[in-house]
């Protein structure tokens, strides 16, 4: 009896899995509007059936895809936050939020180049869909991330802080993602043939980027 109920579970598994990796190929490629259930179906070799029972509808299975990556990556995020709080620094800190996502889309069994085109494909997807998965996702890692770089700052500016957290995710993903995407170009451009060396830059950048406030015009003005 519980050798046939391990066999179920195995059979679900397999179809899942199947069926994740088939929705992450065509959203990648195509985004959430110009993929049909029925083409995932099709892809994953299975009916459309299996895709409602396990899934329920396209945008649990968008999220899905999605939670496959993103629960891992902020479990890793803050393991690496509360080792770095043993020895508090602002390079501590951009690093253990940054080299998490930096192994993860490297690992080609955890999405790869298909996890990085997924999140360039973000911003033009439904605006619902893009709050749900920044506020279930990424905003509690990138919260208790602000939360410790706060003492490092010399100035105490909520909208500095945000803004540059977000730059820092933008450069991040833009230079991971011409590294995954486009692998032709590693032998053309002299700083993508290292991945330590890349990670370290975008370390570097991120440090350089949060010591200094996001001044307004305004502010310029001022100071100028």
């Amino acid at each position: 009896m519980s050798s046939t109920r391990k066999s179920q579970s195995d059979r679900s598994a397999e179809t899942s899995g199947k069926i994740l990796r088939a929705a992450q190929k065509l959203f990648a490629l195509r985004g959430f509007n110009g993929v049909t259930m029925r083409a995932v179906a099709s892809e994953a070799g299975v009916n459309l059936a299996s895709i409602v029972y396990y899934f329920e509808n396209k945008e649990g299975l968008y999220l899905a895809v999605y939670r496959q990556y993103a629960e891992p990556l902020m479990k890793a995020r803050m393991k690496m936050l509360k080792e770095a709080d043993l020895h508090p620094s602002l390079r501590a800190y951009a690093r253990a939020f940054i080299e998490p996502a930096f192994r993860l889309f490297l690992d080609e069994s955890l999405g790869g180049p298909d996890h990085v085109r997924l999140l360039w494909r973000l911003p033009q997807e439904p605006e619902y869909l893009g709050r749900k998965i920044y506020d279930e996702f990424y905003a509690p890692s990138i919260q208790e991330m602000i939360a410790r770089i706060r003492r490092f700052c010399p100035w105490d500016d909520e909208l500095s802080l945000s803004w540059h957290a977000h730059i820092m995710s933008s450069i991040f993903h833009a230079t991971l993602g011409k590294y995954v995407a486009c692998m032709d170009l590693q032998e053309k451009e002299p700083w993508m043939k290292d991945q330590e060396h890349i990670l370290q830059m975008i370390v570097n950048t991120a440090v350089f980027l949060i010591s200094r406030p996001a001044l307004s015009p305004e502010k310029e003005e001022r100071q100028g």
